[in-house]
């Protein structure tokens, strides 16, 4: 009988900026914490015209939430340019 399987993978972060989400990274591979980055563009109205921008998702394992959030504040990341999903 085939087992249903668990979903490990959890949304723990999210950013529209490039350079916080290449810092992200560094940080997670430093620490060796798994991530997964989902990608999504984000169209908005603005005065008359739409204007898109990259959102950056960042899914880990559920077993290093607290890794992960440790990582990200030895980085020292402005708190206005990510946010936490969990």
């Amino acid at each position: 009988m085939a087992e249903k399987r668990q979903g490990r993978e959890i949304a723990f972060a999210e950013t529209y900026d490039e350079t916080v989400k290449r810092a992200i990274e560094k940080a997670f591979l430093k620490q060796g914490i798994s991530y997964l980055i989902k990608v999504d563009k984000v169209r908005e109205m603005k005065k008359g015209h739409f204007e898109s921008r990259m959102k950056y998702t960042f899914q880990i394992n559920r077993l290093q939430t607290e890794e992960a959030k440790d990582a990200l504040t030895m980085q020292n990341l402005d708190e206005t340019s990510f946010h936490y999903l969990i």
